[in-house]
Parts: C-alpha cells; structure tokens; sequence
C-alpha cells in the first residue's frame, strides 16, 4: 500500500540551511530555489527520531534507512504557500572575545537568511508497505515531523524556529504512546 505523509511548517522567524558557499557580498549563502531541500528536511527528522527512539532503535533505520537497506520513504522539498521563497535577505554576525567581552578582531560574518510565513512539505513511500508496517511508519513520521521545532543553521541564536504539523495522519494520546513503545522494539 502506498502512502503519503504531509506536512505544513509555520516560520517563527528566519532560517538558513546554506549551500556551504560564499557568494558577492555574503560569507554563507542560501540555495536559489530549494531554500528547504528534501535532504535537510529527512535529516532533522531522522536526528529527532533518534534522539526521541534512542541511537539504536530498529525502527529508524526501518524509516529513514540505514547501511544495510534504502529508506522506503521519498522526502520532498519545501514549498512556501506562496508561490516563490522570498529573496534572502543578508544579516550580521560578530564574535564576542570572551576575555574582554567586545568584539573579537577580524571576526565579522555575514550570512544569508530567508523566512516564509508557511510551508508545505510531504513523504511519500516509494512501493508497497504491509497495511501494518505502513501505519508504524506514518506514526513514527508523524510524530517525528511535530516533534520538531528548530531546523537550519544556528537554531540556538533564534534561527530556525518552527512548528510543524502533520495534516493527515491523526495523533491522539494513544498513538504517542505507541510511539514510544517503539523505543522497546
């Protein structure tokens, strides 16, 4: 059976998942068109389902995929509600020198950011999952997905803030603590 998970993120302020390269005027740029890549948006899950599951639990390996099998899930990117991502705006950083509390020499950053109000985004299993595979897979999805509130680069400087919902499967308290029995299995 064949499945898609979907996904809506509402944008607390900018973020920035960069391209690793500077550009004229900037030190780290963000990407042209996928501001939010499939990439970024599977690895942030992942991450939080292990932390959520633990580093050893089989059925995040069984989701996102592993060394041994291909993930049997396709994230896609991020789209804004609106039609295009805003232009990226640039911002400053400095790096305080901890001895003398002013700014260290030499160390001025500037970096891209974007922001959006709302975005979309979606997981789609790529063949057929058993009936009860498929629902531990959309849990552990779903969960995973709202569990989630910081994604991007410097989410501990008030980059990057986020709440995600999921918009078709349903949580209930019952399910979370399915979820969690997970942790065991």
């Amino acid at each position: 059976m064949k499945s898609t998970v979907e996904f809506e993120i509402i944008f607390h302020g900018p973020f920035r998942v960069s391209t690793g390269h500077a550009r004229s005027g900037v030190d780290s740029s963000v990407p042209d068109t996928e501001r939010l890549p499939n990439t970024s948006l599977k690895g942030v899950m992942r991450a939080t389902a292990k932390r959520l599951l633990g580093e050893e639990a089989a059925i995040v390996g069984e989701v996102f995929g592993s060394y041994r099998h291909e993930s049997p899930w396709r994230w896609k990117s991020a789209k804004p509600e609106t039609s295009n991502w805003p232009a990226p705006q640039p911002a400053a950083r400095v790096r305080i020198d901890p001895n003398t509390h002013s700014t260290s020499e030499n160390m001025l950053a500037v970096s891209e950011q974007t922001w959006a109000e709302r975005a979309r985004f979606s997981v789609q299993s790529r063949g057929h999952l058993s009936e009860e595979t498929l629902r531990r897979h959309q849990l552990v999805l779903a969960v995973t997905g709202q569990a989630i509130h910081s994604l991007g680069a410097e989410t501990r400087r008030g980059l990057g803030w986020v709440g995600i919902s999921c918009t078709n499967v349903e949580l209930d308290e019952r399910s979370v603590a399915e979820f969690l029995e997970l942790k065991q299995a």
